[in-house]
């Protein structure tokens, strides 16, 4: 399936299965191309691997944003398995309740700008509904300033640090669904 023209019409959010593989690489390919143009690096060479992404997939957790034509769009993981990073105690979590966590959300460089990644936090939260959480945790590169705006734009609350030991300290953030905190 070619990618390459855009197709905005009919987008929808699902689970991800193996035959999207190929597709969500070259979504994370892009978001690591874009890091590196960037100067940043949040992800490397070696991190997301397939593996990694082949993981999320068997884990129920990988989640495809696609246009009218099939075409992944953007990819995200959520998951409600704990994040044993976020057990540290540089983070002041605003809760401690079982929480959604969503990790590697990229979008295809074509789709960039568009709003995909915004739809896509708004679909963690329905998920996040759904499985009945009432939180949200989140963790991003002190240099990715598209994320850093928009994590904070759509109302997640700054918290502190988390250590992924040799892949560095990352900014956390938590988004508390109801008023209870």
């Amino acid at each position: 399936m070619s990618c390459d023209s855009l197709n905005e019409s009919r987008m929808t959010i699902r689970q991800a299965g193996a035959s999207d593989t190929e597709q969500i690489w070259q979504v994370i390919a892009d978001a690591k191309q874009m890091m590196r143009d960037l100067g940043r690096n949040q992800w490397t060479e070696e991190y997301p691997s397939l593996d990694v992404i082949a993981a999320d997939i068997e884990a129920g957790a990988a989640y495809v944003m696609c246009d009218g034509d099939g075409c992944v769009a953007a990819y995200a993981c959520l998951t409600s398995a704990p994040e044993a990073a976020y057990a540290a105690p540089e983070a002041c979590w605003l809760t401690d309740r079982p929480y959604l966590v969503i990790h590697r959300l990229a979008v295809r460089a074509s789709y960039r700008g568009r709003g995909l990644a915004r739809r896509l936090l708004s679909y963690a939260e329905e998920v996040c509904r759904g499985i009945g959480l009432g939180t949200i945790k989140v963790d991003t590169n002190h240099d990715n300033t598209q994320m850093l705006h928009l994590l904070q734009t759509v109302g997640y609350v700054r918290c502190g640090t988390v250590s992924y030991g040799l892949r560095g300290e990352r900014i956390a953030f938590e988004k508390p669904l109801d008023r209870r905190i």
